[in-house]
């Protein structure tokens, strides 16, 4: 399995971290899944080598905007290549979130798209099985687990529930939003080592950073590494991730 961090910010700015997305699967392969659509989603596909058009799921982790704010701008590129056909899934109350983004441009009326609120249960799309989990965010949530191989935590803070659901996983991309010394509604390096402590993961990538985050990287990957004893990293935008245990779309 193929994972590209698209991007690797928050909605506070910093120049080179663009708002949160990730595409699970290679970009010559049939059914990419995109998950989480932030300012800017629609240009990182391209830089990786996604065609836009190719893009027909969407997996939400949650309603803020800075993770569903290219949702128009991803539909406008794909209707004007013909594409009118979308598969939007999320947290209960996706389809009335997204009512008032489907309206710019008419975009409702133009495209034909199929949006789904998930209770929790495992599920299926892009060809691919896929288990959620309620994340402790400020936002009704969930983690999402890929082909039981690939966790990403959405928005959350460091919890022991969520560091449970990624127990086992290949990779595990994390929210580490805030250096230990600030924190609302998010992960922070020490809270989230302590969580994965005694946890099986493979290797652990730090995302949803904002500015004084990015700022502090290396120390925060090494404040989780002490208290995990896992290997943890900064993603960066455009990184693409090899997930060994995963599989490939068809």
């Amino acid at each position: 399995m193929q994972v590209t961090v698209l991007g690797t910010g928050a909605a506070v700015p910093d120049g080179d971290r663009y708002q949160a997305g990730l595409v699970v699967g290679a970009a010559d392969r049939p059914d990419p899944l995109l998950i989480d659509c932030g300012a800017g989603t629609i240009h990182r596909l391209v830089q990786a080598g996604y065609d836009p058009a190719a893009i027909d799921t969407l997996l939400l982790t949650h309603h803020h905007l800075d993770h569903v704010a290219d949702v128009p701008s991803l539909l406008k590129a794909r209707l004007l290549r013909g594409d009118t056909g979308f598969t939007v899934l999320g947290p209960p109350g996706t389809e009335a979130y997204l009512s008032p983004l489907l309206s710019v441009d008419r975009l409702a009326e133009r495209c034909e798209v199929a949006v789904r609120g998930l209770d929790g249960s495992p599920f299926s799309a892009a060809g691919r099985s896929i288990a959620a989990c309620e994340t402790e965010h400020s936002a009704t949530g969930f983690a999402y687990r890929v082909d039981d191989a690939f966790t990403f935590s959405g928005d959350t803070e460091a919890s022991g529930r969520v560091a449970a659901f990624a127990d086992g996983s290949d990779v595990l991309v994390h929210d580490c939003a805030y250096p230990d010394e600030s924190a609302s509604n998010h992960a922070t390096p020490a809270a989230l080592g302590r969580a994965l402590a005694g946890v099986d993961v493979g290797r652990v990538y730090l995302t949803h950073l904002y500015p004084e985050a990015a700022d502090a990287a290396e120390e925060m990957c090494r404040t989780v590494s002490e208290h995990a004893g896992v290997e943890t990293h900064v993603a960066e935008d455009l990184q693409v991730i090899e997930v060994p245990g995963g599989t490939e779309g068809r």
